[in-house]
């Protein structure tokens, strides 16, 4: 195969499939600085200018793309991927196509003590419908296909990993704005919200739980700010200068791996869009709320060739409704 094109610059004699599979050989070639004609090794015999053809084909087509990422290596990241916590506090209703996102909230009856000759007093039941309006995240990421020839990585791919981030990230946002509102008392919520000290103590911690605890939930999973995370870090055992806030296995197995993943049975979860300086305790995923789904994250085409640029629109449509305000709770340092 030392000749991949004809005379008129079209594929000679080869499937779509076939070079593709000469691209991947040609890319690991230029990943490991060997020669081009290393016949020996099986890798194809070609000029630069073959190959830049090769790579320009490939960025045109889906499987190309695909078959160039395979020999690229990942670039240097800035900080981890984010990864999107909001679903882990909420019932995820993915919706049908016509569906309403109506649900119902639970009932209450009333019972009584009566006297050996009196009448049952009624106890009328009401139902209560909440209608969660939704609404769309997207974005539009563009490459320059320069850019996509140049890096030695797949800026493609990782683009649109990037713009999924950026949606998880905006949809946490909201789902932390819908929390800060629902879990106190003076915006409209059923909770009082708490003062915590300028480090977040284990006193405090329980305070939020009371909150949700209260009303025959249980507390199961704790959302805080990474930064106010390492007060945790902090709390001494036994033999400490302080009063023991943990035991002393506890503290050691912090010290070692730096992680608390659980308090009191509940979950801790650790997002960087949770407000500096406010902690939320939340019920179990069905006694809170629901985020009904019309469109889960989709990625579509939309390229943009007048500006020589690779595109798409990723988005989603979704809403977040906090159903039951009871079953949150928020302590916000002083």
């Amino acid at each position: 195969m030392s000749n991949l094109f004809d005379n008129s610059g079209e594929l000679g004699g080869l499937t779509t499939r076939d070079a593709l599979k000469s691209l991947v050989r040609i890319a690991k070639v230029l990943e490991e600085g060997m020669p081009s004609n290393a016949v020996a090794a099986g890798r194809p015999s070609t000029t630069e200018s073959q190959r830049d053809e090769l790579v320009r084909q490939a960025i045109l087509d889906q499987g190309g793309k695909v078959a160039l990422a395979q020999a690229m290596a990942l670039p240097i990241r800035r900080n981890l991927d984010y990864s999107g916590v909001a679903r882990r506090g909420l019932v995820v209703d993915e919706l049908a196509t016509g569906v309403l996102p109506l649900y119902e909230r639970d009932i209450d009856v009333a019972a009584f003590v009566i006297s050996a000759n009196g009448a049952v007093p009624e106890s009328p039941v009401r139902g209560d419908r909440v209608f969660v309006p939704d609404f769309d995240i997207a974005c539009h990421p563009l490459v320059r296909i320069r850019e996509a020839r140049q890096r030695r990585f797949n800026v493609i791919e990782r683009t649109v990993q990037k713009a999924k981030q950026e949606i998880a990230a905006t949809e946490d946002a909201n789902f932390f704005a819908a929390l800060d509102f629902a879990s106190d008392a003076a915006l409209g919520g059923e909770n009082t919200a708490q003062v915590l000290g300028a480090r977040i103590s284990r006193a405090d911690m329980v305070e939020i739980k009371s909150e949700v605890d209260q009303w025959d939930l249980l507390t199961s999973k704790f959302f805080m700010n990474i930064r106010d995370f390492q007060d945790l870090l902090l709390w001494t055992s036994q033999g400490g200068t302080s009063a023991a806030e943990v035991d002393p296995v506890t503290h050691r197995e912090i010290l070692q791996t730096g992680l608390y993943a659980k308090l009191f049975t509940a979950d801790i979860i650790v997002s960087k869009l949770v407000p500096f300086g406010s902690v939320f305790g939340c019920a179990e995923p069905d006694m809170v709320g629901v985020m009904p789904i019309r469109q889960n994250v989709e990625v579509v085409p939309n390229d943009k060739m007048d500006r020589l640029s690779l595109g798409w629109t990723v988005f989603e449509t979704i809403g977040i409704g906090i159903v039951n305000a009871r079953g949150v709770a928020v302590g916000r340092k002083s």
